[in-house]
């Protein structure tokens, strides 16, 4: 996640990486004595400066970034992961910002995260008033949130199956992007985040964040990745960015609740669990590049004889037989072709995608376990 809270006249703490600060034009100099003195010329409109974001590296390769120019406290990153060996599941909301808040309160010094004062709105645009936006909060704002929650299919190959599957869907106005049968991804991947909804295979991506032989052998050997691998874990995880959080009463962490985020993330990724497949793509998706066509015709009734020129048509033909098909007519005009097609699908690998709690044995550090 990433938050940030101003707290107007206070003096906190600085917490930066450096200062980088743009003039006009800058000069060094050296005085009588040997000393040496750096001369800034401001810009007409005065001198801009940015603090730098500081990061933490953890345990396991984790990390956070914190900031604080004296009045705004920032943080970012995967609180819930940091200095863990892992992140098969993760805390919950109201859990992940109490994480945050003794991170950068402990570490730095700095006041945690908190709700504010809620109030009316001063001024309300056209935007927010059609969204019904009403309020504000005077405390912490997310900027950025990431959801996630697992699902299994009971192995391996059915999860390969069901990357498969989904890889097959697609959301209203969303790009998509696939990488093989490990990581699918609907929605803009470069530029500024709205949101963005990625599936993957969880146990292949314990594997891909292990950096070098050893730590891989040490993955391998945990109980989590043989429990994500042997049932099949597949994980959805939502990301949405600050203009998403807005439009969904999700940016005031006053206005954040773990309901509403689970509703939210439920209407999102419902395109890939409450439609039914379309198996028939699968079907021909293993057949040469050459005929799926073809079979995709016959599958929806299509007469090949019309579609294809006739030396094309004989060839493809004889290669469907080879896969159970007999295509010299359309589907709808040969007896028992629906008993063909149905055989063809019931060959298929079957699954189900399931939600996925965590084991008995499974503990997440300080706060009670639960699903992410």
């Amino acid at each position: 996640m990433d938050i940030a809270q101003r707290h107007d006249g206070v003096d906190l703490p600085i917490v930066s990486d450096g200062v980088r600060v743009v003039g006009e034009s800058f000069e060094e100099m050296t005085d009588a004595t040997g000393r040496k003195w750096c001369v800034l010329t401001p810009h007409a409109d005065g001198t801009r400066y940015t603090v730098r974001r500081k990061q933490s590296r953890g345990s396991f390769d984790t990390s956070l970034v914190c900031r604080c120019d004296g009045q705004k406290v920032e943080l970012s990153g995967n609180v819930g992961r940091y200095n863990r060996a892992d992140n098969v599941w993760n805390y919950d909301l109201a859990e992940t910002l109490q994480k945050a808040s003794d991170y950068v309160a402990q570490e730095y010094g700095l006041p945690g995260f908190t709700a504010g004062e809620c109030r009316v709105k001063p001024s309300l645009s056209k935007h927010d008033y059609d969204l019904g936006l009403w309020s504000e909060w005077t405390g912490a704002v997310f900027r950025e949130l990431h959801v996630t929650r697992n699902y299994y299919v009971g192995s391996e190959a059915l999860a390969c199956e069901a990357m498969r599957y989904m890889g097959e869907q697609r959301a209203s106005r969303v790009a998509k992007g696939k990488y093989g049968d490990e990581t699918i991804v609907f929605g803009k991947q470069h530029g500024k985040l709205h949101k963005r909804l990625v599936v993957y295979r969880k146990a292949q991506e314990m594997l891909a964040h292990a950096k070098g032989d050893e730590a891989k052998k040490r993955v391998k050997a945990s109980e989590e990745y043989q429990f994500a691998r042997d049932m099949g874990l597949i994980r959805i995880e939502c990301k949405w960015g600050r203009d998403f959080l807005r439009d969904n009463g999700l940016r005031f962490v006053g206005d954040a609740n773990m309901a509403k985020v689970i509703s939210i993330f439920e209407r999102e990724s419902g395109f890939l669990l409450n439609v039914s497949a379309d198996r028939a793509a699968r079907v021909v998706s293993e057949m040469p590049s050459k005929i799926r066509s073809s079979a995709l015709h016959w599958i929806r009734g299509d007469d090949l004889r019309v579609l294809l020129p006739r030396a094309t048509y004989f060839r493809h033909v004889k290669a469907l037989r080879e896969f159970g098909i007999d295509a010299t007519e359309p589907r709808s005009k040969q007896e028992g072709a629906a008993e063909t097609l149905q055989r063809l699908l019931d060959d298929l690998p079957q699954f189900e995608l399931r939600e996925l709690p965590a084991p008995d044995w499974y503990g997440l550090p300080d706060l009670s376990r639960r699903a992410a």
